[in-house]
């Protein structure tokens, strides 16, 4: 058997841990009830028929769909060779196998999972591209920043991004929230661009204590909060964890080392963007999960989202190359801020609905 025939070998035996793979490939099936169809039908039903939709997510969350776990699954299988060809061009090379799978991990992130003799397994939360991505639609469609006029009235935007949070919460990892109209032009291209970005620097994050030896001191870590019950994961502290957005943070920003410098002004901004915005929406969700007394998996296993971020941006200062690399991620960051007071009002008119 030769090196690469054991490596494939070693793989194969990594994939037959992951859970989607041993479910049927049943085509997801278009709910066309499900979603909005034009941007006027957003949020537009009578106030009682809004509260008691984010409701009933609550109270009776949706069951996993083998379908949209395949698309997600389709999305990591994608974005894994993708990362590893990143790490190899900034100058480090994956020896390890790994295998990227889709999990209900309950925490915006992945969590790396060691197979003895086998490779690594990183796990990727499956609401994590759910909800980044419907707050990217959302944003995108609220401010004129995108286009004019906006697509979305505050009113419209602070509905949908509860139902995307509320979804994320109460969700099991199993609920999509209510799927807005398709976007085009600029808009379209910016999500599509910041959703894979985000995707890949989660990724990049776990491969990072690959590449830096973090897994071979971790400890185990068991959580019994998860959607899907008691899940082990490795703590490796969180220093390491900074050093491993530091490592993925780096290799990302090497991708743009052959653009021009009017490419590099404008993707740098929206690179920069995307890594920070899972970041940004764990302290959101880390918030309300804290308000509402929901259990946050792993939650020790990280620094503070705050402090995370803080140490993520000194280490982009240093290193981006355009002036206005970090105006988007900021514009990101306090629009979601903006957004909490309103958000909060709606968890509190479900609250009344549901005492």
């Amino acid at each position: 058997m030769t090196v690469e025939e054991l490596r494939g070998r070693h793989v194969e035996l990594l994939r037959n841990r992951r859970v989607v793979d041993h479910l049927d490939a049943v085509p997801r099936v278009a709910d066309t009830g499900h979603r909005y169809h034009t941007w006027t039908q957003v949020a537009a039903e009578p106030l009682p028929t809004r509260v008691a939709r984010l409701a009933d997510v609550r109270v009776r969350p949706a069951a996993y769909r083998h379908g949209h776990l395949h698309d997600l699954q389709r999305t990591l299988d994608a974005l894994l060779p993708e990362v590893l060809h990143l790490a190899r061009a900034a100058g480090w090379t994956v020896t390890t196998p790994v295998l990227a799978g889709v999990f209900p991990t309950g925490t915006l992130d992945g969590l790396c999972v060691p197979v003895p003799g086998r490779g690594v397994l990183v796990l990727v939360n499956s609401a994590l591209p759910d909800l980044a991505g419907a707050v990217l639609k959302i944003m995108t469609g609220a401010l004129p920043n995108y286009g004019t006029p906006p697509l979305l009235t505050a009113e419209q935007a602070s509905y949908t991004l509860a139902e995307a949070l509320n979804a994320y919460l109460y969700g099991n990892g199993a609920v999509e929230a209510r799927p807005l109209p398709e976007l085009s032009g600029q808009r379209s291209a910016l999500v599509g661009l910041m959703l894979r970005r985000a995707t890949q620097f989660v990724i990049a994050h776990e491969v990072g204590h690959v590449l830096a030896g973090h897994l071979v001191n971790s400890r185990r870590w068991t959580d019994p909060n998860t959607p899907v019950g008691v899940l082990d994961a490795q703590s490796v502290g969180w220093s390491r964890e900074h050093e491993a957005d530091r490592i993925a943070a780096m290799v990302m920003l090497h991708s743009l080392d052959d653009l021009s410098p009017r490419e590099l002004d404008v993707h740098e901004p929206c690179l920069v963007a995307a890594l920070l915005l899972v970041p940004f929406l764990h302290e959101i969700t880390d918030r309300f999960a804290d308000e509402l007394g929901l259990a946050v998996p792993f939650a020790g296993s990280h620094p503070p989202p705050v402090r995370r971020i803080q140490s993520l941006v000194e280490h982009l200062a240093e290193r981006v190359r355009t002036p206005r690399a970090l105006d988007l991620a900021a514009d990101v960051a306090t629009w979601l801020e903006d957004q909490v007071t309103d958000v909060r009002e709606w968890f509190r008119l479900v609250d009344e609905v549901l005492i």
